[in-house]
């Protein structure tokens, strides 16, 4: 049985005219589901880990009420170098109040503009900066001389920006860590554990997540202080993503793909592929069959990023194909249809690409194409995330019952005597290099009933 969640309008909440104003311009009628169970939370100053599912309205659920706080508070009124700055001023030379950590450069966007909307109306005004790689520091370090009330940013830039010493965190009042399951594995986590070490003490911590895997619970016992674990399951009825795998061998996904985009009046479909060369090599064939295509990847610079996904949100393009950068941080309305050509590499990225439809209520439609190689990897990521999909054939499509031969790799080709030669002397003063990096194979286990037993 489901928990009823009572009904309510945004006015129930202690928000101040301004905030309530912005609400009502921006459309927004209704709190969602996790914003009625964790606003009050993050109101009253305490610590909330909160589980719910992308598309779900979380932003907003921690927008509203920090920017609440910050609109009615002063950090300085509280310590004596507050009369060394006038009413106007909130933060310090280099200075940030809340700090929100997220995994990507166009989540880091989305996230501030929203911020930057809601905060319209609130004098004196809230400053608030998004910082990321990709672009230029210097630019990034001058914004922050004079200090800023939020900064968005993702873990690697803001540790550039820490060594440059072009932010101090002595005046964080809040961490937020959003999409923290993807930020708890891989380089991610080390990032994340240096980047805790440098903030005080005292502060609030918010941490939102589509899964609970295992590599969260450390976190979360050392640094949360008695949180109000908040787990939106209990609440959903049912998930209003149609989800279907077709089975089909590996040298016809590209036939099948095209059959799929031609046959389906989608307004736009979200296509995912594992690796960068085949979202790039995926556009040509599909143009090659009159089918226009927009690629979106980490080796794009990101003005181009920004252009391919500004064009895709406006509906200005129809197919986007784009590697996991982009199943974290695109807010589509009403995105009709996504579309795994390759599986994802974790169980939970699974979660978060198919999240980017049937958002906020709507409802939506996720394909797999599965060739025979990822049968296995398919059932394991059922197996993890509690699904069991039926496998369908598309007439025409069929998978053999044997897999045919996968192509194989062009072979390196010999370097001749005179060029091992040289390439022998250019070496000999050279120091060689030790890579002791190692892969990540931990795989992640989701719990989504109960987490991690009971707190005391």
């Amino acid at each position: 049985m489901t928990k009823p969640l009572p009904k309510a309008d945004f006015s129930s909440f202690t928000f101040s005219t301004n905030i309530l104003a912005a609400i009502k311009k921006f459309g927004y009628e209704h709190p969602t589901d996790i914003q009625l169970e964790a606003i009050p939370t993050i109101l009253d100053g305490k610590d909330v880990l909160a589980r719910a599912e992308t598309g779900s309205g979380k932003t907003a659920a921690f927008v509203l009420p920090l920017l609440e706080n910050l609109s009615t508070q002063n950090i300085y009124r509280q310590s004596k170098s507050y009369n060394h700055f006038n009413g106007t001023d909130r933060a310090g030379n280099n200075c940030v109040q809340v700090l929100v950590l997220v995994p990507t450069r166009e989540l880091a966007i989305q996230v501030c503009d929203v911020f930057k909307q809601m905060s319209e109306n609130i004098q004196p005004e809230l400053k608030c900066l998004s910082v990321y790689g990709g672009v230029k520091i210097n630019p990034q370090m001058m914004a922050l001389r004079s200090g800023t009330d939020i900064l968005v940013t993702t873990p690697g830039r803001l540790l550039d920006l820490a060594s440059q010493n072009a932010i101090k965190f002595n005046q964080i009042k809040a961490l937020v860590i959003d999409e923290v399951d993807r930020l708890m594995k891989g380089d991610f986590q080390d990032e994340i554990n240096r980047i805790i070490k440098l903030l005080p003490n005292k502060r609030q911590n918010l941490m939102f997540t589509a899964t609970f895997p295992d590599n969260i619970r450390l976190l979360v016992r050392k640094e949360m202080n008695n949180p109000e674990v908040i787990n939106m399951d209990e609440f959903l009825e049912e998930v209003p993503i149609e989800q279907r795998v077709i089975t089909v061998n590996h040298n016809k996904k590209n036939d099948l793909l095209a059959h799929l985009l031609s046959e389906n009046n989608w307004k736009q479909v979200l296509i995912f592929c594992s690796a960068k060369r085949t979202c790039d090599n995926l556009v040509i064939k599909l143009e090659k069959r009159g089918i226009k295509a927009l690629a979106m990847h980490g080796n794009k610079e990101q003005s181009a990023r920004s252009a391919v996904l500004k064009d895709f949100k406006s509906g200005k393009s129809r197919i986007l194909i784009a590697t996991d950068v982009a199943s974290r941080g695109i807010d589509i309305e009403q995105l009709a249809c996504v579309i795994n050509y390759d599986l994802p590499r974790s169980p939970n990225d699974y979660v978060h690409r198919i999240g980017r439809t049937g958002r906020a209520g709507q409802t939506g439609q996720a394909i797999s194409l599965i060739a025979h190689h990822e049968y296995h990897h398919f059932t394991v990521i059922e197996k993890r995330n509690s699904l069991r999909l039926e496998r369908e054939q598309l007439e025409g499509f069929q998978p053999d019952e044997v897999a045919p031969p996968m192509p194989r790799s062009k072979p390196k080709k010999k370097a001749s005597p005179k060029n091992k030669q040289n390439k022998l002397k250019k070496n000999t003063n050279k120091v060689q290099s030790v890579d002791n990096s190692e892969p990540d194979t931990q795989e992640e286990s989701i719990v989504n009933a109960h987490i991690w037993g009971k707190r005391k």
